[in-house]
């Protein structure tokens, strides 16, 4: 049956399925020393935008090799970013606790959440940056909240996105085993529309070799 054929839209998206669950996995897995989370969320990018959106190159290989080749260079901008990620959060937590109480903290506890806001967004920019970009640690970092500054209109899009991924988990908790992958795909759609404008001419034509390279 047609419906069965290797080629059908029905087996394809099986394949997409089963491609997401493997690679929120993988995600899963290597997030598991905590230290590991900052390349890991680059090397699940970075599959999700040539594997899953693109059709190109192996799941497991391109996402290993993306993980062992962005480690030693991302793990210390994930340190950072997960400590201020952990401050903000902590002054938002203690904010919110004596919010109860004392109303002076309510307006804390507004300005900690859009702290949080704004670090998230940042951290939505850094590491897809990193996974498509060569460059220092420190000029990685800058160049992702310039970014999300200067396009505010897709980082406002990429919060929403995420809130609805989020609320959409909360009542379907099922859907975490495929969470991160999905996200990664969707967030390559909002970002990727950004990087292009920051790509050389020399830059997408080694994007467009390594592209016919898988092919052969």
């Amino acid at each position: 049956m047609k419906l069965f054929n290797l080629d059908s839209g029905l087996m394809r998206s099986l394949s997409k399925f089963t491609d997401c669950i493997c690679l929120s996995l993988m995600y899963f897995v290597s997030c598991i020393p905590i230290i590991t989370i900052g390349a890991a969320s680059t090397a699940l990018y970075y599959t999700a935008h040539k594997v899953l959106r693109h059709d190109r190159g192996y799941l497991f290989r391109d996402y290993l090799s993306a993980f062992r080749n962005n480690f030693k260079q991302v793990t210390p901008v994930w340190v950072a970013a997960g400590i201020i990620g952990g401050v903000a959060a902590a002054d938002f937590y203690i904010s919110s606790f004596y919010a109860k109480t004392v109303t002076y903290f309510s307006a804390l506890s507004v300005i900690a959440f859009m702290g949080m806001a704004i670090w998230f967004a940042w951290v939505s920019y850094l590491f897809p940056y990193m996974a498509r970009f060569e460059n220092t640690r420190r000029q990685s970092m800058k160049n992702a909240i310039l970014m999300a500054i200067a396009h505010l209109p897709m980082t406002f899009l990429l919060l929403v996105m995420t809130v609805i991924i989020l609320f959409v988990v909360f009542f379907a908790p099922f859907l975490l085993f495929v969470f991160p992958a999905v996200y990664a795909w969707l967030q390559s759609y909002i970002l990727e529309r950004v990087f292009r404008k920051y790509m050389t001419e020399e830059d997408r034509a080694k994007e467009e070799e390594r592209y016919k390279e898988d092919l052969c």
